[in-house]
């Protein structure tokens, strides 16, 4: 990768007026034009002011936000909607202009923003290929000798010549990605646009941009897809109401995204029931092995806290090499630091790409946890499965509280991330290899 930056954001703010009323957006400029007549400093000239500014009030959508992007970097950008990704998007591609602060780009940039941006209704989908290649710099000469690729890509038939007001959404992305990947970009942006397109064409889209950042072109991906966004992206940034929160690896970029949910809580629906006490061998056991201290990354106010884990096989020693198809086991121990209604722990695996393999907690294994007091103590056994390939993994290890309305989501607590590696492999047990990530349960017989 090279060290060149090809985008630098510094102290970009983007405010928009929301007015009080209607005939405001005609009285304000007046007012603030005849005060800028006055004397500096006047009372009339501050009365003015005054009274302009109380018609109004500022919105910003982005506030003082500062990063830069290399040649080659593959980078996604998340955050809640309204934090302002879209609006960043459109500053670094030129269709907005700052508030303050700056953008500086090289190289051309292939923005896929909003569905159907660029393209003339009226136009054929050939004509709006040509069309859009000149905005990108591109002669009719050079597009035509393009134009059966894009074609073959956007693989909408004969509709390419109908007037793209006649496509349907997944047609005008087809069409619209199509284009955007085929005009040889050193920044390509994409805004959520690949969520419109069936699963066939996503995977082709995929396919593509990995191969063209693998020859050296730039990235920047938003999306509320966090799989897509760990796959694709080395680098991610997550906004929040405006600001910059944090910029690092994908991984926790994205705990810290589910970190900003607030966790709804009913009144008296806090899981019944105790936890059994802590046994005080197994306790040590697991203290004695402990792994944490193999983590590369740790986050979160430890309101609920992994205070100790370990990985160990099915008789119980303390190990990271396993046989492929046997069994592991990642116990764990948490410790409350203040009241959980409604606690949760869980585990994820990742590959040596950095892709998600296996993720699953309490809620999900319908393991419901009694809330906890502060000071309580439990010790939970999670046991998988290792029917994976032989190779290398990750663990990573997470405390939290789910919603109660989506025990899909939650609020983080503690999340403990690249522990490892474990070895997975097939040392002479027989277990014949399979093809993709993992092997699924399957059975075949005759009919």
């Amino acid at each position: 990768m090279s060290s060149e930056p090809l985008i630098e954001v510094g102290g970009l703010t983007k405010a928009y007026r929301i007015w009080e009323s209607p005939s405001s957006r005609l009285t304000v400029p007046f007012l603030e034009a005849a005060s800028a007549l006055l004397p500096k400093g006047s009372s009339a000239r501050r009365a003015l002011a005054r009274h302009a500014s109380s018609r109004f009030r500022d919105f910003y959508a982005l506030r003082d936000v500062s990063f830069c992007i290399r040649r080659g970097e593959a980078t996604g950008i998340i955050g809640r909607n309204g934090s302002g990704k879209s609006t960043l998007l459109q500053l670094i591609a030129g269709t907005l202009m700052p508030t303050a602060g700056s953008v500086r780009t090289s190289g051309r940039i292939s923005a896929l923003l909003e569905l159907g941006s660029g393209f003339n209704p009226d136009f054929t989908g050939r004509e709006n290929v040509f069309l859009n290649g000149a905005i990108y710099g591109f002669t009719h000469a050079e597009m035509d000798t393009r134009m059966d690729e894009v074609t073959a890509f956007a693989d909408i038939g004969e509709f390419i010549d109908q007037p793209v007001k006649t496509y349907s959404s997944g047609m005008m992305m087809r069409l619209a990605f199509a284009v955007a990947v085929n005009v040889q970009p050193d920044v390509l942006i994409i805004d959520e646009a690949l969520a419109v397109g069936d699963v066939f064409f996503s995977q082709k889209c995929f396919q593509r941009i990995r191969e063209i950042v693998h020859r050296g072109a730039t990235l920047i991906f938003v999306s509320h897809d966090m799989g897509a966004v760990q796959s694709l992206c080395d680098r991610a940034l997550l906004l929040n109401q405006g600001s910059l929160m944090f910029d690092g690896v994908p991984e926790d970029c994205v705990s810290r995204y589910f970190n900003l949910h607030k966790v709804s809580m009913k009144s008296g629906q806090s899981v019944a029931g105790k936890h059994p006490p802590v046994n005080p061998a197994v306790l040590n056991s697991v203290r004695s092995g402990d792994i944490l201290s193999t983590a590369k990354s740790r986050h979160g106010d430890k309101a609920l806290e992994i205070a100790a884990a370990v990985v160990v096989d099915g008789h119980g020693a303390a190990t990271w090499d396993f046989e492929m198809m046997h069994r592991a086991a990642v116990r764990m121990h948490l410790r409350a630091n203040a009241e959980i209604k409604r606690p949760s722990a869980g585990i994820q695996l990742h590959d040596r790409m950095g892709n998600l393999v296996f993720a699953a907690g309490t809620p999900q294994l319908r393991f419901p946890l009694p809330a906890l007091s502060k000071g309580e103590e439990i010790l939970l056994e999670f046991r998988i499965a290792l029917s994976l390939q032989p190779g290398a993994y990750t663990l990573s290890l997470d405390a939290a509280e789910f919603d109660e309305d989506n025990p899909n989501v939650g609020a983080f607590y503690d999340r403990i991330g690249g522990l490892g590696p474990l070895n997975v492999g097939n040392f002479g047990s027989g277990a014949l290899p399979f093809y993709g990530i993992a092997q699924l349960p399957m059975d075949i017989s005759y009919l």
